[in-house]
């Protein structure tokens, strides 16, 4: 079965917080992002290719935070499953005609766990 499209902005005003740090959209100092875990030319617009997070999160997830690392591949799919109840890897593996993913779900990182009990932790710049 084929699902349909869904767009973005859709999917953003249903999910309130990061996926990542629980920082609040409704909170200053950061503003809220799509991050599509299977990105690339044409990026698929799909609810399970979709991930709620804030900029510093979201900037974690492509680059290095000095401060706090990076956020590895598989706790994007982690925070994707805490966050919307599953995560489908082998649907994401499909968008590029792969049977498997190149990694597997790993923990959120510490420092990003501790931001939750933050409730996101500062602002960011």
């Amino acid at each position: 079965m084929t699902r349909d499209p869904v767009e973005p902005h859709e999917y953003m005003l249903l999910h309130p917080r990061c996926a990542i740090c629980h920082w609040p959209a409704d909170r200053p100092g950061r503003w809220m992002e799509l991050h599509h875990i299977v990105g690339g030319a044409g990026r698929k617009n799909f609810d399970f290719n979709f991930l709620a997070c804030c900029s510093r999160c979201h900037h974690a997830i492509h680059n290095t935070l000095p401060e706090y690392g990076t956020i590895p591949k598989g706790a994007v799919l982690t925070a994707k499953e805490e966050e919307d109840g599953a995560c489908h890897p082998e649907k994401l593996a499909a968008l590029t005609r792969r049977k498997n993913l190149p990694y597997e779900k790993s923990p959120v990182p510490r420092k990003f766990l501790d931001d939750r009990r933050k409730r996101g932790g500062s602002p960011w710049p």
